[in-house]
């Protein structure tokens, strides 16, 4: 574990080195996240945040510090020094502090302050697997309950993720088949469930992670062709399937940053 800069010297400026404009991961849908763009902080400026959501965007932008390696696991996440180079009051930095702490990212100590936990191997291949078995799930449901319109409209989806030819537009027809999937599964708890998993990777998933584009285009195929053919439990594993696959993407990723630690058997929770 590292030792908490006692100076913050170092840490004011990769606090504003990493301001920078990201959303967050592309699988979940509707879970995107304005942040604070790198040509607002140049020579001292602050960054001026949207308000109505500035908790939100504060822990995107933490989020984003600790997947670039600005922040490791031990680190001291100074407050004021982000509320500083933000322009905002620490109201939202403790707003977003709380939040992380609840996912995991970092752990608040009383007297003390919030600490980075970190991503460590375990919890980033139990994310992927958790959205899989909820996507899979809410595949099995579109299946079931979805009518013969909602399955044209779904198979309409997946030949535009299949045509889209960058990182952006696969984002996009991406979050544009998972909204038709929980469309059709007519679920309000799948669909809120599907809101409040927020993503790891800070930035267009399809963009950051190799290989994914190609998997996720081959995933959805598959899954797009066993809704078609009234296969809800095909369906479901595929999903599981695919989310496995990008789940070790990112492990990959992440152990080549060197942002990725694995936890000890032997140490309590």
């Amino acid at each position: 574990m590292r030792e908490p800069d006692p100076t913050g010297g170092h840490r004011r400026a990769a606090c504003t080195r990493s301001a920078e404009h990201v959303r967050s991961g592309a699988i979940p849908p509707n879970r995107r996240t304005a942040a604070p763009r790198s040509a607002d902080v140049a020579a001292n400026r602050y960054v001026v945040m949207d308000r109505r959501s500035s908790g939100s965007q504060v822990a995107a932008y933490i989020r984003g510090m600790i997947f670039s390696g600005a922040l490791r696991q031990g680190d001291h996440v100074r407050q004021d020094e982000i509320a500083e180079t933000l322009g905002m009051s620490r109201i939202p930095v403790r707003e977003a502090i709380i939040t992380l702490d609840h996912e995991g990212w970092v752990t608040n100590e009383p007297h003390r302050g919030a600490f980075v936990h970190g991503l460590d191997e375990n919890s980033v291949r139990d994310h992927y697997a958790l959205l899989g078995m909820l996507y899979g799930l809410a595949a099995l449901r579109a299946t079931e309950r979805g009518d013969d319109e909602g399955v044209a409209r779904l198979r309409v989806a997946a030949r535009e993720l299949r045509e889209a030819s960058g990182p952006e537009d696969v984002f996009h027809a991406n979050e544009a088949f998972l909204r038709q999937i929980f469309a059709m599964a007519r679920s309000s708890r799948l669909a809120s469930l599907g809101r409040l998993m927020t993503g790891i990777i800070p930035g267009n998933f399809f963009e950051l992670v190799p290989g994914t584009i190609a998997a996720q285009k081959t995933g959805i195929t598959t899954i797009a062709r066993a809704i078609r053919d009234h296969d809800g439990s095909r369906a479901s594993t595929a999903f599981v399937s695919l989310l496995d696959g990008q789940g070790e993407r990112v492990v990959a990723l992440l152990a080549a940053r060197k942002i990725l630690w694995v936890p000890d058997p032997t140490a309590e929770l």
